[in-house]
Formats: C-alpha cells, structure tokens, sequence
C-alpha cells in the first residue's frame, strides 16, 4: 500500500538560506536577501556582496508545464460534492518558491500563490485590455480566509521514494464547500498585494493579503484557471452508506399467467387456470418448482395441444406445410410429435404453457431483430461459399493428384524416390527425426542427398550419357541410367563411401613413430651402434667418420630413390631399442601393456581396441606400362662445414598402364648429409605427397624415400615405398630407382626416370624398346590396383629381396627391416601418439540407412490425398465428425448475448417482479436454466424457419445461438442434447449460479465501479476482511437500467454457505484527493461533536485514524454550515487525534482531509435470505 508523508512547506537552493522569519503577519520585505562574501584571487580579505532574490512582484507568469494535476478534471460534468479542488505541480518548493521569507522553526510559511474556487455565476476570469493576465473580480465572501491561505499548501513525498524527484510534488487546495448542480471557476491567483499589482501590471506592492474580507470587491490576476460543474450532492462513501441487503422475496422472478383460453384449437384451457411463469433470474426463497397437473382437464388439454402440434406433419403430395404452432426443437432432435405421456426435455417445451411462454419470448427476440440477423447471416454465407469452393477444388486436386502419384510417383525406384525428396528432406519427419538428420548420421553419404548430386546423376545429364558411352552395361536401361542404384547399394554396404582416417604427416600415415626416421640428428647415435659390429655395411660405417673441414653442401635437386642397404637383425636391434629411446616419450611400462590380439588388433592400456593400419595390397595384373617424371629444385655448391641439410622441391610427370594412364604432381621435403671427409658419398631421406589423375577418378599419394649418393661418380641409388588412395578406393605404390643426378651450378633442374619394375634399368618414357613391363611379380602395389584390407603379421625383414617379397602386404613400420618384436612396439607407439586414446572418445560406427523404409515414408509423405486433407483442416474450420472433403454445411452463427434483447421486450423478462425491488438494494439471485434453455431453444427454432423463408441454404438443424449471458457459451449445440433427459440440463453451468442484483445511484455515478467477491477472513464474531487474493470477478454482467445492473459469479448457493464469503464495491483507486464527508452520512452525529477515530482494525492503520471526519465536527448547528462557503481554517481544539489539530499546520489539514478509497463489503448469507437481527 503506498504511503504518504505530508510536510507544511519545502524550500531549496539559495531560499532555503533566508533568514527573516515569517509569523504570517510582516509585510516586508517583498525580495528575500542574502549577504555573501567574495575574495579576490585568494586574498584573505573578504568583500562583502550583497544578494536578492526574486520576490512575489517580479511573477508575471506562471509556466503551465509546471502543473501536473489539477482536479477535478477541466470541464467535468458531475464532479463530487464532498471532495475539494486542487493543483499540483512538479516542483515540491512551488508555492513558496516566491516566498522572501523564512519560516520559524516548526512553524508555518505562506505561499506566494492560491486556489480559489467561486461559482461562474458569482464571477470568472476575463480578459481586459492593458492587463497582461485574465482578471477575476469577484466579492471577497466567495474567496476564502487570505489570514489562513497557509493551511491549504503543502507538499507531499511517497514513503521509501524521498529521494525520487518524479514521486514528490506540491499541492494547493480550495477549501471550498461544493454545491450541487453548479458550474464552479478554479483559479491561480497570487496571495501577496506586491504579485496582485504586478499581475495587474502596475507597481508597488508588499507582502500584504491579495484580498480583505472587508473590500467590496476583490480584483485578482489569474495565472491559471479550469470550470467544472458538480453533480448530485454525495460520493462515492454517501452513496455506498446507503446501500442495504435486502433479499428477494419469495414471489420474484414468479408472474401469473392466465391459461382458462388458450385458443381455439384447445379449447377448453387445463383444470389450473393461472401457472406461474418464470424469469431468466429466480429468488433464492422461491419455492420448488410444480410440475404440469395431473387432473383430467389438464391431461386433455396437453392431448389436445399435443394434437395440434401433430399437424406440421406434411399431407401427403403436399410440399409446403401447413401453418400451425411451432413445435420447438423438432428441427434439431429430429422430433415430428409429442405426448403428455413422454419424458425429456421436447414434451416438456412443447406441452407445457410455461416453458412456450419463454420459447415464444425467443421467437419475438428473433423476429424483433430479423434483418440484422439475416444481414450478419448472409455475410457469414460468404465465407461458407468459398469455403465450399475450396473444398471442391481441394477435392478435384486430390483426385487428379492421386491419380498422377499412383501412376508416376509409386512406380520410381528407391534412387528416384530419394532424389526427388532432395528439396524436403529438412521437413519430411522419418521416424523420430528428419529425413536429413537421418542421413547425416549414417553411413551413406551426405551429398547423395543434395540437389547438386542429383543433377549431376540424372539420367539425361552429361555425366550419364558419357558413361552410358565408356562403361559395359549389362543392358540398355543400365546404360541410360548408369547411377540408378548407387543410393540403395551404398545404403546396402553399411559403409558407404567412407574411408579409413590418414593423418597429414607421412610418417604417422604409415604407422612410423617420428624418433624412428633417420635423420641428421641421429646418425651419431646409428653410427655408435653400428659401429661395434663387422658386419655393418661399409656405407653405414662411413657415415660416422669425421666430415670434412669444408664439405660441400648439397640442395639435392633429383629424387633418386635407392634401396635400403643389407643390414643384419642384430644391428637394427642395437640401433632401435625401445629402451634407448627416451625421444619416443613412451616408457617401457606402458608399453609393455600393450597386447596383439589374436585377430591382429591392438589392445591399449586405456581399454581401447583398435585394428593396426595395414595397407590394401593390389590384386590387379597389368601387361605393361611406363612411367616417366622429373623432380627439380634448387641446389648450389657449398664450403659450409655442416654435415647435413635440407632439400624441397616439386615434381610431376605422367604414367600409363594396359593403355590407360594419367598424369601426377606433388612435392618433397627431406634431409641430406654433405660429403664426408674423405668418405665415398652421402645419403640422404625425404617425404613425397601429391595428387594423381586418370581419366576416371583422381586421388592422392605420400611416402618416403631413402638412398647414398656418390659425388665422385654422380650416381644416385635409392627405393622408395608410400601408399595412394582415391574417393573409392586406395593401394600402395613401392620400387627402386638408381639413376644419377649431375652437379649443375647455374641452378638448373636435373632429369631422372624412375626404375618401377625394380630391375636397376632406366624405364622408357615413350613406350618404345627396351621399356621395362609392370609386373606383378616386380611391382606388387601400384597405381590402379586394390584389394581388401587384412590382418597380417609381422615379419623379419632384411635386405631388398625379402623387402620386395611382402612389400604389398606389410605396415609401412616394417619397411626399415626390423624385428617382429620391435615393430609391434613401434606401431604401438606410432598409433597412440596419433590417436591418444585415453583423450578421444571411440568414434561410433555408423548405422545403415535404411533405404526402403525411407522410399515408403518418403512416398507416403509425397501422396498428395495427405497433404491436400491437412491443408484442409487448417483453412476450413469443422466438426471432428465430418470428413475433411465433405462439403461445409454452414450454419451461421452469433456471439452476442440473448438477455439483452430479452430484456428489451421487458426487464421483468429478466427478473419478474424488479419493479417491486427497493432503490438502494443489493440482493443475489440465481440463474434460471429450464428458462433459459427454453427461451435459446426458441430462438434457434425461430431463426432455422427464417432461414428457409429466406431461402438460406441450410438444415434447419444450426445452432445459431449458444450465448444467453455473453460469457462462455451456455450450452452445446442443440443436436447434441438428449432427449431423454430434462429441460435445462444440458446446461453448462450449474443450475444455482448466483448473480448479484444492484439498484443503486452507484452504478449511474460510477459506471467504474469495482465488483466482485472474496472469502471472508477473521475471528468469528468480529467484523470480517475480504481475501483478495483468493477474489472471485463476474464472469458475466449486464446493465437493466441506470440504476440496476446484475454480475454472474462462478459461485452456487452451497459455495457461499458452506465457507462465509461478502461481495465486494469498490471505489476505483486515484491519485490522492482531498475533503469532508457529506453531513447525510453521519445521522448520529451531533454538529459540533469531538471528532473520534473509527474504531481499530484489527490489524490497525494509521491512515483510517481521519476516516470520519465530517463538516458537521467543523460547525456548531446546521444553519452554520449552510451559510458557510469554506471550510473554517480557524484552529479547532476539539478537532484532533494523535496531536494533529485542526487549523494547527498545513500538513495536520492535508492528513485530516485525505480520502481514502472506499469499500463497502456485503456477507453473502444477508444477500440470500432474510437473518433476524
């Protein structure tokens, strides 16, 4: 809740340092001064330097943006008589902003300004020539007391928001008695004599009263000023006062009815000759309903109604019927008759004057608003008419759609299927996921399933016909269509396309751990190890001897591959110890964890098991081919004495095999030793990568190559060994290649032509003579050439010849001749430091696609029968019953809200008897559903006969109105209610919903009134709070006359007995108002009595202590305070509580004159029924 603080004045920046106090009576001076001193670049001699401030006779003006609020509103029309005008302003210091003077502690300061409020017929501003504002003459007993203006300005703070500048503002009040019925003027004037001058335009002036009591009459500048006129006297507080609970009485909602002549086809009328007929609302203290009487006339006069109902049974040969009494309901429960022996609801209407007494009701409702209905009805036709139209084109394209899916569509292969569901693959649902998500998680290829792919296969296509033309086919369709199953066997394969991971560096690509590769670096330690053994080969031993002083460094430019030297088992194994090896950064522990499984994987220590990276040997056999290439580079002489360095370069070339070749590039990186001193040669290492193309595919291919050269003789010697592999496919590629290379200072690029058929002879480029042939017994692995991969164990590998023996069915870590034993702890090593097992999580294989699966679910969502049904349910609204083709069997429809013209033929339609309700009351009443029931029923019968008067495409079986209260519909539609059961319960709400009925000036006044109801909280016995936070709000109201109004509730009579609830009106909460309670309202209050609070709530609040204050604690006698004009501002000592007085402080006036918002809450059971006293 928020809180308020009032303060009697406020003063900032340089007014606030004033010193002459104000005792409300000096009259100088007119500008506040101030006495300041300044100093003159820091001398400590100050100057004095007197200061004024601008006084009330320097305002000309008051600027209209510094109004925030002013009340009541300008130009209202019925403002209350109890509250006071008033104006607001941004600034909280406004009114005294002008103010010369200083206010004595704890006392009061006046303003420069106030708010007069005179009736228009006393006096208004005008404009006059020469005056720079509109001027207000008007007689000084219409203006209030100038010695007490003091007490109606003050300024106002939010608690907890002090510091917040946009929650604090000023006010000024008129403390005017407000009288009914009058056109007041609300106006700005100035409340000193020196701002009544200068708003006059003239000078002079001090701080004298603008006005005297004893002037005949006042002459005021007006800075601002609003008209409003008043209503009626009394608030909202008087009129609430007045409001009592008076329950209905046990005969309203009831009216007698008439039956002895019912007419002339059932004469005579029943044995009851007067029957109550109900009203849509009941009495709570009505009593039970009566059934039909059993006596004999009354069971003959139902025959003989029942008789004459039967006639709108169509005579035979006849197509129109005759007029007779309309059978209410027989269009919708497919009734054609009735009989006082049935049961259910169709009898009881029909048989029963009461309840066609209200069917009628709704049959004149109908007929009373006819042309609008029909207006509204063929408006909705239209939209029904192309709905229907929608329908009927929807069903010609489902059917020519059906035809073309099953003759066109149904007929494709599970390629053409899937290609043509490329463009919804990202919508078509599969299973729990998309079509796409499932692709991309098997193993067919994700760009089968794109558009480019389906272009490039499609069997017109360029790709197709060229070759259809190159490419054996075992038929004509196979050769028209060359990809027509590559979708449903990579699908069928498991694994696609995919193929096994190769890491970017060579080395690791073939299994090799980097601290086994010989390099510049390690040759001492080879040579140390070579060194102790005879049988080492004279080439390795050369290479430990001291290199020459000044050894020509060589940027090799030719890749002369040569062979391994021989070397024996025992001299690999002193060179490659595990144990020797600290830069392979694997201990031994570990290693000795690893274990070779039966089926040729390894087992990690981690767990993991993986298969060890074997190369697919070739299973080809080609008749010959050639093989020719260059590799160039820079190279130059060099006196550096550095034992090794480095060579790049690029190369390229071509290749041919069984009359089909291709060409190759790439480029190699390696190390190589200068000459030693004294030595025979040198050797060198390097690793070789590139690409290779064929006229049908393209691919890559790395390795590495080893070998001596002699710079004496310009001869090279070397082998080499890699692996290729292409999109499909992949192989190994190993030879030896002695050639030579010669020493070229200008920088040239030297030639070499490999040996591929291992033979030491120079294969020729040009297929002629002496070309070497590519056998598989010499060359086991070459370009063109796969087979499957395998486990194969390792073996002992010495020399070349053995070497050439398994070279295509070996890791490419057996390749430097080592033992069974240590190559498996190398490639243990190699394939942890590739893959870290105990960091990378174990790559899932991928599932298969199920290629038939999708062919059907992709056909099914392609059938255009599905997809024109769903287009169907969206843009045509039916019931769940009706099949989505089946035309629109329109029946228009209306939300509006039948009581209302019910309650225009006649209120007491609505509650018989309100006519006898008391001005001032306040009662619950509770909804009738055999009436309602009744009278909807009648009106959707009446408008289904209109329908076909019009010649309206309908059934007649439209439930066309379901709205009796204008919530919810009250009702399903009439088809649906059974017959078997009784008048009413098909309703959907309860048959005792209370409704609150008021008659009272409320409603007219305050059209914004608050209603609803709450349980009711507290001890029992004591006065009860409402719970809001548990409040129940009308679901339903409705306005019967200005003063009478009704609010449906969710609530039944059992709710509201069995746990206490009040029903709640509220004053809507404004921004704060200022005044008095209206004399009326306090009967038992004496004029001039002591003022008490109300007495405590429980818990208490202080902001209800001034609740009760009334005008007539401020005057003596009623004659008194029909003579006064204002309040009395003069300090009244029997006026105070809580040591506010009144008269003492502005800020004690603005507490005891703020209004609280109010609230009158009413006990449920008092509204119900009559309780003693």
């Amino acid at each position: 809740m928020t809180s308020y603080t009032f303060a009697s004045w406020d003063r900032t920046g340089a007014a606030a340092s004033l010193r002459d106090v104000d005792d409300l009576r000096r009259t100088a001076p007119v500008r506040g001064t101030l006495s300041a001193t300044a100093s003159v670049k820091g001398r400590p001699a100050a100057v004095p330097v007197p200061l004024s401030l601008y006084g009330p006779g320097d305002v000309l003006a008051v600027d209209p943006k510094q109004i925030v609020r002013l009340y009541p509103r300008p130009g209202t029309p019925d403002a209350e008589t109890t509250r006071f005008p008033l104006v607001e302003f941004d600034r909280t210091d406004f009114p005294w902003l002008f103010t010369p003077l200083a206010p004595v502690s704890g006392g009061e300061l006046r303003p420069w300004l106030t708010l007069v409020c005179v009736p228009t017929a006393a006096g208004r501003p005008r404009r006059r020539p020469g005056k720079p504002l509109p001027v207000l003459q008007v007689s000084p007993t219409e203006l209030p007391d100038p010695e007490f203006l003091h007490l109606w300005a003050h300024s106002q703070t939010i608690t907890g928001h002090k510091d917040d500048t946009r929650r604090s503002l000023s006010r000024l009040i008129a403390p005017r008695r407000l009288l009914p019925h009058t056109e007041y003027a609300a106006c700005l004037v100035p409340a000193f004599e020196a701002g009544r001058r200068a708003g006059l335009g003239e000078e002079g002036g001090d701080l004298s009263r603008a006005w005297k009591a004893t002037d005949d009459a006042a002459t005021l500048p007006v800075y601002h000023f609003w008209t409003f006129s008043t209503g009626e006297a009394g608030d909202f507080e008087t009129l609430a006062a007045r409001l009592r609970c008076r329950p209905l009485t046990k005969d309203t909602g009831r009216r007698k009815m008439d039956v002895s002549r019912p007419g002339p086809l059932i004469q005579p009328g029943p044995g009851q000759h007067t029957l109550d007929v109900e009203s849509a609302l009941r009495s709570p203290a009505a009593p039970d309903r009566t059934t039909w009487p059993v006596d004999a006339p009354s069971t003959a006069w139902q025959k003989a109604l029942a008789s004459a109902l039967d006639l709108a049974k169509t005579v035979d040969g006849e197509e129109d019927p005759e007029v007779q009494p309309p059978l209410y309901g027989g269009f919708h429960a497919l009734c054609a008759r009735v009989g006082p022996a049935l049961t259910g609801w169709p009898h009881t209407l029909n048989l029963d004057p009461r309840w066609r007494v209200a069917a009628g009701l709704g049959t004149r409702s109908v007929q009373r608003e006819q042309e609008q209905l029909m207006a509204s009805a063929w408006s909705q036709l239209a939209e029904a008419q192309a709905a229907n139209r929608f329908v009927d084109l929807a069903r010609f394209a489902r059917l020519v759609g059906g035809s073309l899916h099953r003759r066109h569509v149904r007929t494709l292969s599970t390629d053409e299927i899937l290609h043509l569901a490329v463009p919804l693959k990202t919508r078509a649902v599969f299973g729990t996921a998309t079509l796409a998500h499932t692709i991309h998680g098997s193993a067919l290829p994700t760009a089968l399933s794109t558009t480019a792919f389906r272009r490039a296969v499609r069997p017109r296509g360029a790709l197709c016909r060229r070759v259809s033309l190159i490419a054996p086919s075992a038929g004509p369709a196979q050769a028209q269509r060359p990809f027509a199953a590559t979708i449903a066997s990579l699908a069928a394969s498991g694994k696609g396309l995919a193929v096994a991971p190769v890491a970017p560096d060579g080395t690791v690509s073939f299994g090799v751990a980097p601290q086994r590769v010989v390099s510049a670096q390690r040759l001492p330690a080879v040579l140390a190890a070579l060194g102790s053994y005879g049988t080492a080969p004279l080439g390795w031993l050369a290479l430990g001897k001291k290199a020459e002083t000044r050894a020509k460094l060589l940027d090799l430019t030719t890749d002369q591959l040569s062979a391994l030297p021989d070397i024996p088992a025992a001299a690999f194994e002193a060179v490659f110890p595990l144990r020797a090896l600290p830069e392979i950064g694997v201990s031994e522990r570990y290693l000795a964890q690893v274990r070779l499984t039966t089926g040729g994987a390894l087992m990690l220590p981690s767990g993991r098991v993986t298969a060890v990276p074997l190369l697919p040997a070739s299973s080809d056999v080609a008749t010959g081919g050639a093989f020719t290439g260059s590799w160039s580079g820079p190279w130059s002489e060099s006196s550096r004495p550095l034992p090794a360095d480095h060579w790049d370069g690029t190369c390229g070339g071509t290749w041919t095999r069984g009359g089909a070749g291709g060409t190759w590039r790439g480029r190699f990186a390696g190390l190589w030793n200068a000459r030693p001193e004294g030595g025979p040669g040198g050797f060198w290492r390097t690793v070789l990568c590139g690409t290779w193309e064929s006229g049908e595919e393209r691919g890559t291919w790395q390795g590495v190559a080893n070998g001596t050269w002699d710079p004496r003789s310009t001869t090279s010697d070397g082998s080499f060994t890699g692996v290729w592999q292409s999109a499909t496919r992949r192989g190994t590629w190993h030879g030896s290649c002695p050639g030579t290379w010669d020493w070229d200072k200008s920088g040239r690029a030297g030639i070499w032509r490999a040996d591929c058929a291992g033979s030491w002879l120079q294969d020729a480029s040009d297929g002629g003579a002496g070309q070497d042939a590519w056998q598989e017994s010499d060359l086991a692995a070459i370009l063109g050439g796969w087979q499957a991969e395998g486990s194969i164990p390792l073996s002992t590998l010495f020399g070349r010849d053995r070497l050439k023996e398994v070279a295509g069915r070996l890791p490419a870590a057996a390749v430097l001749g080592i033992t069974p034993a240590d190559g498996r702890a190398m490639v243990t090593a190699a394939l942890d430091r590739m893959y870290r097992p105990a960091d990378a999580p174990v790559v899932p294989p991928r599932a298969t696609f199920p290629a038939t699966d999708a062919r059907t679910t992709v056909t099914a969502l392609l059938d255009p029968r599905a997809a024109i049904d769903t287009v169907l349910r969206s843009r045509v609204v039916r019931p769940a019953t009706e099949q989505p083709g089946a035309p629109v069997q329109w029946a228009p429809t209306f939300a509006d809200a039948m009581w209302k013209p019910l309650a225009a033929q006649s209120t007491e339609w609505m509650l018989a008897g309100l006519e006898r309700v008391e001005a001032d009351t306040a009662a619950l009443a509770f909804t009738n559903p055999w009436f309602v029931a009744a009278y909807m029923t009648g009106a959707n019968h009446e408008f289904a006969r209109e329908l076909r008067w019009r010649e309206y495409p309908t059934d007649q079986r439209g439930t066309y109105f379901t709205r009796f209260w204008g919530a919810d519909p009250d009702m399903p539609a009439l088809t649906r209610w059974d017959t078997t059961l009784q008048l009413g319960a098909h309703l959907t709400a309860p048959p005792k919903r209370l409704v609150l009925l008021l008659r009272t000036a409320l409603l007219r006044r305050y059209p914004g009134l608050i209603v609803y109801a709450a349980p009711l909280t507290g001890p029992l016995g004591q006065e009860r709070q409402p719970d809001d936070a548990n409040a129940e709000h009308p679901i339903f109201r409705g306005t019967l006359d200005p003063e009478t109004a009704f609010f449906g509730f969710p609530l039944t009579e059992e709710d509201v007995l069995v746990k206490p609830w009040g029903f709640v009106l509220a004053e809507h909460p404004t921004e704060p108002l200022f005044g008095l309670d209206d004399p009326a309202t306090a009967e038992t209050l004496a004029w001039g009595d002591l003022y008490r609070p109300p007495p405590e709530t429980d818990p208490p609040t202080f902001a209800d202590d001034w609740n009760d204050l009334n005008w007539k604690h401020l005057f003596t006698s009623s004659e008194a305070y029909e003579a006064a004009k204002h309040a009395p501002s003069a300090l009244l000592s029997s006026v105070s509580h809580g040591g506010v007085v009144w008269g003492a402080s502005a800020a004690g006036t603005a507490r005891q004159c703020f209004q609280q918002p109010v609230r009158v809450v009413m006990p449920a059971k008092r509204l119900l029924r009559e309780e003693p006293a």
